[in-house]
């Protein structure tokens, strides 16, 4: 009878651990990862049963994991919420100790440094900086870090190319100050002279680059000191009062004329006699057409630098393209100094643009201005064209060397010339490309099926940050369960794999969505029913086993 009491106990007691763990389950069905415990009742014998003599020993009740019962994958509206499809746990850190932990609730927010943590607990998701996987650290937690979306919340890129497709008017042509003269055939041929302000001198001189052209192409130029040439240039330096302080040739990139007395004459080929009768003073007081626009690029801090560029007609289809100081997006304050060709800082430079009969580009030549005193050449890129050179940056930035395309000579790919049939003939720029990207801060992140995660920055561009990594065990069913769905390995569950998500059987990750808990409901309240009954007939025993001990006692006295 003691035998049977004692079983009945054991029974008590066994079912109410069962009522637990149906309790805990039901209390869970909306919980996040979570995997349901079931309750495995084992039988006990009294060491004594032996043959026909069996004493009841009774029963012991177990929990059961089902750590790899896949849950169902449910949507969310949160890009952080993650799922796992198929075998593995994300791996966890608590932020204090060297340990791991391991979870399949993808519940996942970021704290006020960026880092993505299980929410509502101090565990932070773990993961490979982008690029830092290798075989030797594949199985390694070591290896891994927080995965923290703030450390990438910045991405430039300093522009190194640049393309220009654009028209340059050829209306602008006929408003080139010009002279006529009568050439050894007795036909009438014209000079054309223009010029553009370059700049002002560190002494306050202003500078002008002065061109010209003849209108018949076949036509070569000479000055007594540079001859053969289809154009003159001079750089020319006036003091505040307009007076000539310096002139230097600069055709053909090389010192021509120079000295503080301007040529009187200049003489074409096809003239037997020099021609006379234009002034410098005329020359730089006719404007001709002259027009202004800027370049954007980006510096190496992702900052917008505006290159000022100015299109002067010089005639003959032949244009002077001037680069200034560049300046930022407003163009009022200047944000750095060019570099000539031979990396001197310089407030300008210039380049002679000529065009074919067609409209078509023809070539790109660098000259060169007065920098107090100093002759300055324009840099050139590798294939001899237009180069965006900075010496320095108010920001602190790298040098800038961004190589211009204008287009390919003899097409219409880039600058062209044709007549516009405007009034006011406008440059028009149909549009430009280059290779720099501005500074960004972190907009939006995604996580693709493997466990990528991508950061898109506000300049549009996207960068791959992190890989997350999935652990697998030999046994998950032998895992330690913790508070908050995340489990603990142990010599049961054997030692953990790291795998990229979908590789080597681990499951994939689903961004914006939650595994569901795996309890079914209508299951725990009919093993509910069941455990309840099995209560009630244990306590029975003892009831019974009770009135026998007192019928017992009774027949006795």
């Amino acid at each position: 009878m003691d035998a049977a009491m004692n079983a009945a106990v054991s029974a008590l007691i066994s079912e109410s651990q069962a009522l637990s763990t149906i309790s805990n389950n039901l209390a869970n069905s909306g919980t996040t990862g979570y995997k349901a415990v079931s309750t495995q009742f084992l039988s006990l014998l009294s060491t004594g049963s032996s043959g026909n003599n069996y004493p009841a020993g009774g029963v012991e009740a177990v929990a059961r994991q089902n750590v790899s019962l896949q849950g169902n994958i449910v949507s969310t509206t949160s890009s952080t919420d993650l799922a796992l499809d198929g075998n593995g746990f994300f791996v966890l850190s608590d932020g204090t100790s060297a340990q791991s932990f391991y979870t399949r609730n993808g519940a996942f927010e970021t704290d006020s440094s960026g880092n993505m943590y299980l929410n509502g607990t101090g565990y932070y998701l773990m993961g490979w900086p982008t690029g830092s996987i290798t075989s030797a650290n594949s199985s390694n937690t070591a290896s891994l870090s927080k995965v923290n979306l703030d450390s990438f919340n910045s991405s430039a890129t300093a522009t190194t190319d640049f393309a220009l497709t654009a028209n340059l008017p050829d209306e602008g042509q006929s408003s080139v100050n010009s002279t006529s003269y009568t050439n050894t055939s007795g036909s009438t041929e014209q000079l054309n002279y223009s010029w553009v302000s370059t700049g002002t001198t560190t002494s306050g001189d202003k500078t002008y680059l002065v061109s010209v052209t003849p209108s018949n192409s076949s036509v070569t130029l000479s000055d007594g000191t540079t001859s053969g040439a289809s154009q003159l240039t001079y750089s020319v330096v006036t003091d505040s009062s307009g007076n000539i302080v310096s002139v230097h040739g600069t055709t053909n990139n090389t010192a021509g004329y120079s000295g503080t007395v301007l040529p009187t004459s200049i003489t074409p080929s096809d003239s037997s006699s020099a021609v006379t009768g234009q002034t410098w003073a005329n020359v730089l007081s006719n404007t001709g057409y002259s027009a202004t626009q800027s370049l954007t690029t980006y510096d190496s801090l992702g900052t917008e630098e505006d290159y000022p560029v100015t299109w002067t007609a010089a005639g003959d289809n032949t244009w002077v393209m001037t680069v200034k100081s560049p300046t930022d997006s407003t163009g009022s304050t200047v944000t750095g100094e060019l570099a000539d060709s031979s990396g001197v800082s310089t407030s300008s430079y210039s380049y002679s643009v000529s065009f074919n009969s067609d409209g078509t580009l023809k070539s790109v030549t660098p000259l060169s201005t007065d920098t107090s005193g100093t002759l300055s050449t324009a840099p050139t890129n590798a294939a001899g064209g237009v180069a965006l050179k900075t010496y320095s940056w108010t920001d602190g930035a790298a040098k800038a060397d961004v190589s211009v395309s204008l287009g390919t000579y003899g097409k219409a790919d880039g600058l062209t010339q044709y007549n516009t049939g405007q009034t006011t003939p406008t440059i028009s720029k149909v549009s430009h490309t280059q290779n720099g990207v501005e500074y960004g801060s972190l907009s939006s992140i995604s996580i693709s099926k493997t466990g990528l995660v991508e950061a898109t920055y506000s300049n549009g561009q996207t960068v791959d940050i992190y890989q997350l990594a999935v652990a697998t065990f030999p046994n998950v069913n032998g895992l330690s369960a913790l508070n908050d769905s995340v489990y603990q390995q142990t010599t049961s569950s054997g030692a953990y794999t790291l795998n990229v998500a979908g590789q080597n059987g681990a499951a994939t990750v689903t961004e914006s969505a939650l595994e569901s808990s795996t309890v079914d409901t209508s299951t725990e309240f009919s093993d509910m029913i069941v455990c309840q009954q099995a209560y009630q007939a244990a306590s029975q025993v003892i009831s019974t086993g009770k009135t026998m001990f007192s019928t017992l006692l009774q027949a006795v006295q």
